[in-house]
């Protein structure tokens, strides 16, 4: 299987996230969280359209999000922080 590999410098992003009830016969019989992700980067929108292809054949793309910063320790931090006892 061929990787696709997009990189784009994200200016702005936005989530929303909601519920989605499937019913029968009016009662809910299943619950699904769906989350809309909106990005804005500088930039052609032909830089997505390997991605909008991909997607439109019905294949699944998967999203890596990376930052420059993950590289100057910002993580561990985090992680330490997160473990820290008071």
């Amino acid at each position: 299987m061929a990787e696709l590999n997009v990189k784009v410098q994200v200016e702005k992003l936005e989530a929303k996230v909601k519920i989605v009830e499937e019913k029968e016969k009016g009662e809910v019989v299943d619950r699904e969280l769906v989350t809309t992700v909106t990005l804005e980067y500088s930039g052609t929108p032909a830089r997505l359209d390997d991605v909008l292809h991909t997607l439109r054949g019905g294949h699944a793309v998967d999203v890596t999000f990376s930052s420059p910063q993950l590289s100057l320790g910002i993580k561990e931090e985090k992680k330490e922080l997160a473990t820290s006892k008071v």
